[in-house]
């Protein structure tokens, strides 16, 4: 790795955790710089602005989690729980994306989600249409569904004001309540 592709990477790496926490508005740059070891000049060298770097921190976790999270629409289940255990890993995806919803423009998917989102739906209907799984949602509220419960723990619970430690009885919940909605 060269040393501009490392210097890069460490911008990704502290814009990550920055705009987790604080979005793009709260975010600063020159936390950013300092957390990545460079100056605030490398920021704009490499991604143009703050919102630049915002949108390149989005792409890069949104595209990890989905070529790390594959979907068979035979197995929706599996493919929850995989999502759960991502989601607690990576608790900033859900951060992320609440921001991106929130700063950006909820109205307008990054290519590489809506080309994912399109090839999952269309495996979810192939498989509604084969039998192999109910048919009674359609495709792109299954998917929606199924990716909003895998989120089960990551956010504040109205009941308690604070967010649930996510367990092994939440996790065998979701992919039990997924195996139900889709049995044929």
């Amino acid at each position: 790795m060269g040393r501009a592709d490392e210097t890069r990477r460490r911008l990704l790496e502290a814009a990550t955790v920055e705009f987790a926490n604080h979005g793009i508005a709260g975010a600063r740059v020159e936390r950013i710089a300092v957390n990545a070891g460079c100056n605030k000049q490398a920021i704009y060298a490499y991604f143009e602005s703050k919102v630049g770097l915002f949108d390149a921190v989005y792409h890069r976790i949104v595209v990890d989690t989905v070529e790390s999270v594959p979907m068979d629409a035979r197995d929706l289940p599996g493919y929850a729980g995989r999502l759960f255990d991502r989601y607690r890993v990576h608790p900033e995806v859900q951060r992320l994306t609440a921001w991106f919803q929130f700063e950006r423009n909820s109205a307008i998917d990054p290519p590489a989600i809506a080309r994912a989102a399109r090839d999952k739906i269309a495996q979810l209907r192939a498989a509604q249409d084969e039998g192999a799984i109910a048919g009674a949602i359609a495709p792109e509220h299954l998917l929606a569904l199924i990716q909003r419960m895998a989120t089960v723990g990551v956010y504040s619970s109205p009941e308690t004001g604070r967010a649930e430690k996510p367990t092994r009885a939440m996790r065998d919940a979701l992919v039990d309540g997924v195996r139900k909605l889709v049995e044929p």
